[in-house]
């Protein structure tokens, strides 16, 4: 478990939320066939690619992953696979999960607005190293991104890591 400003974060790998837990995020490492990860920039911080589960998606977390991504990078997904999840403890919440997926970058779309902001979000598709660093979620987050790049490399035999142009828009 790792602290950050009294908030404590344990991944839990290949597994799912247990009954009752909250899914308040559904996150993905979207991969394109390079091996690069898209990532997005609102407000002075990146971010992966998701968001939070709305009614419409009917409790499917794949949907709210499709959803999501569509919304904030306009990039449609291929293949998502389950991570795991981590869990969230702050002080004065209970604890709530946020689900991690991998998933294939299949078309990169005309930029708009994000339509829960209307904010056109900055997105980068750089090498998968790039984008940890520019992530900066430090050593709590070192599972998810094994798992990922495991994925990206086993599953679809991407070259994770290769050095690879950085598209910015």
């Amino acid at each position: 478990m790792s602290e950050t400003n009294q908030v404590s974060y344990v991944w839990h790998e290949a597994s799912h939320p247990p009954a009752g837990r909250p899914i308040r995020q559904v996150y993905a490492y979207v991969f394109d066939a390079r091996g690069r990860v898209i990532v997005l920039r609102d407000n002075g911080v990146w971010n992966l690619p998701g968001g939070t589960p709305e009614p419409e998606d009917g409790g499917d977390r794949v949907a709210t992953l499709v959803r999501e991504v569509w919304e904030e990078v306009q990039v449609t997904i291929t293949d998502p696979v389950h991570l795991g999840y981590q869990t969230v403890h702050r002080p004065d919440r209970e604890p709530y999960a946020q689900l991690r997926m991998a998933a294939r970058l299949n078309v990169l779309g005309e930029r708009e607005p994000d339509p829960d902001n209307g904010r056109i979000h900055v997105r980068r598709l750089c090498p998968f190293p790039e984008a940890v660093e520019l992530l900066g979620w430090g050593p709590s987050v070192d599972g998810q991104v094994k798992c990922a790049a495991t994925t990206a490399v086993e599953r679809w035999g991407l070259p994770v890591g290769a050095p690879a142009e950085t598209y910015t828009d």
